[in-house]
């Protein structure tokens, strides 16, 4: 994928040392993964590439704006999203994640492809609970006529399930037989 190349950084050859990388987190970078929920974005991406003899340190800096459907009234919003992530890069035998910070590449690998820790991180920075930002007062900034629907609608549903609980149900005479045992 052409639009992921730059994100293959060449480690060998630099200097011991910070080195910085931007990127551009955009609608092209998430159209790149399949099946992703994110379709666009104004994120800035910022790689500190700390290079030590035996290992990478690597800071992930994501700040910006994507765009999330509100969980509340289905209508899309934009979300501030400002983050730093670490991940530390040693080097053994083979590809290996030892654990959700550190992993392990070969030796003889001469790139890293940071791509897809960007994105991860973007997927772990989304909010548990996606709903239109309050205004200064908190205000709810839904969309006022869907929320009307939806209130309308669990009235409608209430009332449903209240007259379906009044009403008798016929006895299932497959249990008859069982009333007249008795237990010592």
């Amino acid at each position: 994928m052409k639009a992921l190349k730059p994100f293959e950084i060449a480690f060998v050859g630099l200097s011991n040392g910070i080195h910085e990388y931007s990127f551009l987190l955009d609608d092209e970078f998430l159209s790149c993964f399949e099946k992703t929920e994110l379709v666009r974005a104004k994120l800035n991406g910022t790689l500190l590439l700390h290079k030590k003899n035996n290992m990478l340190d690597l800071e992930f800096v994501i700040e910006g704006d994507l765009e999330l459907d509100c969980d509340r009234c289905l209508e899309p919003f934009w979300h501030h999203m400002d983050m730093r992530k670490m991940l530390y890069v040693k080097f053994g035998d083979k590809h290996e994640e030892q654990s959700d910070e550190v992993i392990i590449i070969p030796s003889a690998e001469s790139h890293i492809d940071v791509a897809q820790f960007f994105y991860e991180f973007i997927i772990l920075g989304l909010p548990g609970k996606r709903v239109h930002p309050g205004g200064k007062l908190k205000q709810n900034n839904c969309d006022a006529k869907i929320l009307n629907q939806l209130k309308q609608y669990l009235t409608d549903k209430d009332k449903i399930t209240k007259e379906d609980s009044t009403r008798e149900k016929p006895a299932d005479s497959r249990w008859d037989a069982l009333k007249d045992l008795k237990f010592n």
